[in-house]
């Protein structure tokens, strides 16, 4: 069902636009209802002249959602992929993390539709995203895949584990805040970053600020290790799915949003192990440099 919703939303940003075969009738130029945008299931109607036409993509977005919706559901209840040492929630995290980041990936596939279907991010999207991230963070104080801070450096094996600031244990709610604050900064900061540079050296916009405003949102939601380890696997999978989306459809631009978006699901399904064994993220995290 939230599939669906997902490409009713993406389908309403982008009224207006052809690319979306749910604005008007081909034939009569009749603008399809409302109803069909965010219904429709395969095929839309034309009440005027009665033509029906086609309409892939809300079907394979209800169906792609709903299997990363239940694939991370057992990764996160069954599997504890985001299990770590240092965090240890009040909460069971399938009751409480599960609700909030399958959140976070509906928002992520209304944003990857528009961006797939225009090079649009939106902002009602964006900013509904860092709401409900920060909001969430705050009031919950028991959401982090990771603290803001720990540093594996003062370990001391058998004796003391890492280092952590006593004030996030006493301040939950305040720790919420802050991680998820520093999340939307660092990974904002970095795309805007990457993207001055790179107008400089190409001479022209290589990414759009949409890509801006999603990592904000990203990073709202996972904190700031996490995204950073969002936007190193973004490249790559850029690097593999865009030279297949440009050997298929011929496309010169490749949108980047889909990117970050899948980076950060699969992040979010093997936090554990980029961060713990067998990646040992965290000691490289526990050096500020």
């Amino acid at each position: 069902m939230l599939g669906r919703v997902a490409a009713g939303w993406a389908a309403q940003i982008l009224l207006g636009q052809p690319s979306t075969g749910l604005d008007r009738c081909g034939r009569c130029q009749t603008a399809f209802s409302s109803l069909q945008r965010w219904l429709s299931f395969g095929s839309v109607f034309c009440g005027q002249c009665g033509e029906q036409k086609s309409v892939r993509w809300p079907v394979a977005a209800t169906t792609g959602l709903a299997v990363v919706f239940v694939v991370y559901a057992w990764l996160l209840a069954a599997v504890d992929c985001q299990r770590v040492d240092e965090v240890w929630p009040a909460t069971p995290m399938h009751l409480l993390r599960l609700p909030y980041h399958l959140a976070f990936l509906f928002l992520l596939a209304v944003a990857t539709l528009t961006d797939l279907l225009e090079y649009i991010v939106p902002d009602e999207v964006i900013w509904s995203g860092i709401i409900v991230a920060v909001l969430g963070a705050t009031i919950s104080g028991d959401l982090q895949m990771i603290h803001i801070w720990v540093n594996w450096d003062a370990q001391v094996p058998g004796i003391s584990g890492p280092y952590l600031p006593v004030w996030m244990d006493n301040h939950r709610h305040l720790h919420g805040l802050a991680w998820s604050l520093a999340g939307l900064a660092v990974g904002a900061a970095f795309i805007w970053l990457v993207r001055g540079i790179s107008s400089a050296v190409l001479g022209q916009s290589a990414m759009g600020f949409g890509d801006v405003t999603l990592m904000a949102m990203i990073g709202a939601f996972m904190g700031w290790q996490p995204s950073l380890c969002v936007l190193a696997i973004a490249p790559a999978a850029a690097l593999g799915v865009g030279l297949l989306v440009r050997v298929i459809s011929g496309r010169n631009f490749v949108a980047f949003g889909p990117y970050l978006a899948l980076s950060a699901l699969i992040v979010l399904c093997s936090w554990q192990w980029i961060w713990a064994e067998p990646l040992l993220i965290r000691t490289v995290f526990s050096h500020w440099p």
